[in-house]
């Protein structure tokens, strides 16, 4: 006799790990809510607005900008410079290549090749930089080397900067109260140039010519015309450091001659 067991109608059959996840997560989901037919129209009028702001916003960007372009805004009006004592205004604007036909963006573009144009072509620029104002005026700030002299070269006088660059514009007499470096080469001149340039500024401003004499077998002797009178002897090598003692040393006497700062520090009157 076969036995059987009897299967309870009521017992349900176990659930699988997947049935099971599924169930958990039907009796989280919340009923999604059933829009009215108003509803639905707004929804749908909202999306057809977001849309139409997406595809037009960028050709609203372009319009103005293609507009800007054509307009009068987007060209160079006018350029100034600043800070310049000894270099022409003009000088500058030339060299910036600046005009009418230049639009604003492509200046701010092409700046530091603009800015670098400018130092190659103008020696005396140490430092420039390039502004937008009022739209479309640009200002180019200038910062100059300082000039040191002048070199006298077959009659005409070359301004020679703090660098030792010497400009090839020449005059027939100096413009200003510079010292006149004269008998010196290019590179001489240079050198010397550099040397002038760490003098203090009030004996800077007392010196009317220095000249390459090289006399006494000392190929680097200087000599020295001073506003005040008296003559100073030095050697190019070492007359930054010595020049210092110069006001003490004309301080002290009462006479006008020559001071010589070669080797040491000494004066000698004039002879009558």
């Amino acid at each position: 006799m076969a036995w059987t067991r009897k299967r309870n109608p009521t017992t349900k059959d176990p659930l699988t790990p997947w049935e099971a996840y599924q169930a958990r997560q039907a009796r989280t989901r919340r009923p999604r809510p059933r829009l009215s037919l108003p509803q639905v129209t707004e929804l749908r009028r909202h999306h057809r607005t977001r849309n139409l702001i997406l595809v037009l916003a960028p050709l609203t960007v372009l319009l103005l900008f293609f507009g800007y372009m054509a307009s009068p805004l987007a060209k160079v009006q006018e350029v100034s410079v600043t800070g310049t004592k000894n270099l022409p205004i003009q000088t500058v604007i030339d060299a910036s290549q600046l005009g009418a036909t230049d639009t604003i963006p492509g200046v701010l573009m092409a700046r530091q090749q603009r800015l670098a144009q400018i130092k190659a072509t103008v020696p005396e620029v140490r430092t420039i930089s390039l502004w937008v104002t009022r739209l479309n005026h640009v200002t180019l700030a200038v910062k100059e080397y300082i000039p040191m002299g002048y070199v006298l070269t077959k009659g005409r006088y070359h301004m020679i900067l703090e660098n030792g660059t010497i400009m090839a514009t020449s005059s027939t007499t100096p413009v200003d109260n510079y010292p006149v470096l004269t008998d010196f080469g290019a590179r001489d001149a240079a050198t010397m140039a550099r040397a002038i340039r760490q003098f203090p500024s009030a004996v800077r401003r007392t010196i009317s010519e220095v000249r390459a004499t090289r006399g006494g077998s000392n190929p680097y002797q200087i000599t020295m015309t001073m506003t005040d009178g008296n003559t100073v002897v030095a050697d190019s090598r070492t007359v930054a450091k010595k020049i210092s003692y110069y006001p003490a040393i004309v301080a002290q006497v009462k006479k006008r001659g020559t001071i010589d700062l070669e080797v040491g520090a000494y004066f000698t009157p004039y002879t009558k």
